[in-house]
């Protein structure tokens, strides 16, 4: 509990956040007001990113404080975003109150701003499936916004998700090792790529 003028609030706080609090006297965190007609809630949280992400979340239609909440309770920021910006539904559905329908929203309400927090990220967060270098890389290379946006028009034009990504990532390292174009690539010219690309 929090008192803060003679008013005394539950502070709410995902996992993670409650991990790095562990035997500490004292902790400095951010925190969001929440505020209802019918209630009022504290959020806090270890880090500007956590906080960042909460409130982006609390955007979508459908997504109250409590799914934000269990979204960070399961899942880092560096996950989440990756998980929005690249459309990985079957990761977004491990949240507890979130199934297929509220998945695709959240990607589609949130695709282009989760690609740009993923990119400020300093990549200190666990990555779940991402074991080897190569994996590593790939992810790397299709965390830009472009790339997303690439990804989004081959899925568009009926590439499957993976293949779709696959051919972006392999033209993005084709095109940094041939020093052709611009870096970042700009989208009509990647999309193009990777239609020329077989």
């Amino acid at each position: 509990m929090v008192v803060a003028g003679g008013i005394g609030f539950d502070l709410r706080i995902p996992l993670s956040t409650y991990e790095k609090l562990k035997g500490k006297k004292e902790a400095f965190l951010f925190t969001h007001f929440h505020v209802r007609e019918d209630e009022l809630k504290l959020f806090g949280f270890a880090s500007p990113a956590e906080r960042d992400l909460f409130r982006l979340l609390l955007s979508v239609t459908g997504v109250g404080p409590s799914i934000a909440l269990a979204s960070l309770c399961t899942l880092s920021p560096q996950e989440m975003a990756r998980a929005i910006s690249l459309g990985e539904l079957k990761v977004l559905q491990t949240i507890k109150g979130v199934g297929r329908k509220l998945a695709e929203r959240m990607v589609l309400e949130l695709r282009e701003r989760a690609s740009s927090l993923l990119i400020s990220l300093d990549g200190s967060s666990p990555t779940k499936g991402s074991s080897s270098s190569k994996g590593e890389r790939s992810e790397e290379i299709l965390r830009s916004p472009e790339a997303a946006d690439a990804i989004g028009a081959l899925i568009t034009l009926g590439f499957e998700r993976k293949t779709a990504e696959e051919r972006v990532a392999a033209t993005l390292v084709a095109l940094k090792g041939s020093g052709s174009g611009n870096d970042p690539y700009p989208v009509e010219q990647l999309i193009k790529e990777c239609l020329r690309r077989q």
